[in-house]
């Protein structure tokens, strides 16, 4: 007697390819799961850090007879920002002595990051780079520090339009004082300035509201 087994029919193509399509949707949106959540926590950490930038220059401009140092939210102006706030004008990593007497810093969250480094310290990342001025000028080309957002890009500076420098140049930023902003998580800017500045997107971490 003669069993007769009943045949296994193998896949076909279009239903392997409808496999292969639902796999490759359910990745897709475990990715964007994960870089929204990843996106969000390096938002919550610039906005920390945005505040302590902030307070560090209010205590700036407490000692400085409300004197506050002129920049236009240009690259340029995060390597401004640290001299004042770190007191490392020669930009060597160190504040400076004057007198013999070292200077204490305004913001002492920065650290410098080397190519040693090899974790994510705690506080405010400082890297030495090649920046340009979009207004030439002091310090317009050469390698000097700035300060980092989450993102791996500089934080931004501004003299507020009510404000003045010692040399009696007025500023032009959004607040009255001085604004202090990351371009975010997509490191531009749909709206412009007056300089042709990219930093108001949506997406952008700013001082002021």
């Amino acid at each position: 007697m003669k069993l007769h087994l009943p045949a296994h029919r193998g896949f076909t193509l279009i239903e392997i390819l409808i496999v292969i399509g639902i796999l490759a949707l359910l990745g897709v949106g475990m990715w964007q799961a994960t870089a929204y959540v990843q996106n969000k926590g390096l938002r919550s950490t610039a906005e920390h850090q945005v505040q302590l930038l902030e307070a560090s220059m209010n205590a700036y401009r407490a000692d400085n007879a409300g004197v506050l140092p002129y920049a236009r939210g240009d690259e340029l102006s995060s390597n401004i920002m640290y001299e004042a706030l770190s007191r490392d004008e020669d930009n060597n990593g160190e504040p400076d002595d004057k007198n013999g007497e070292i200077q204490m810093p305004y913001c002492e969250s920065f650290y410098i990051v080397s190519s040693k480094d090899e974790h994510v310290q705690e506080g405010i990342p400082v890297v030495k780079a090649r920046i340009k001025s979009s207004g030439g000028g002091k310090g317009a080309r050469g390698k000097v520090y700035v300060i980092m957002d989450p993102w791996g890009n500089a934080y931004r500076y501004r003299l507020g339009y009510e404000c003045e420098t010692e040399g009696g140049r007025s500023g032009d930023g959004m607040n009255p004082d001085f604004d202090i902003f990351s371009l975010g998580p997509d490191g531009r800017g749909n709206g412009r300035t007056n300089h042709g500045d990219n930093e108001d997107n949506i997406s952008n971490v700013r001082s002021w509201k």
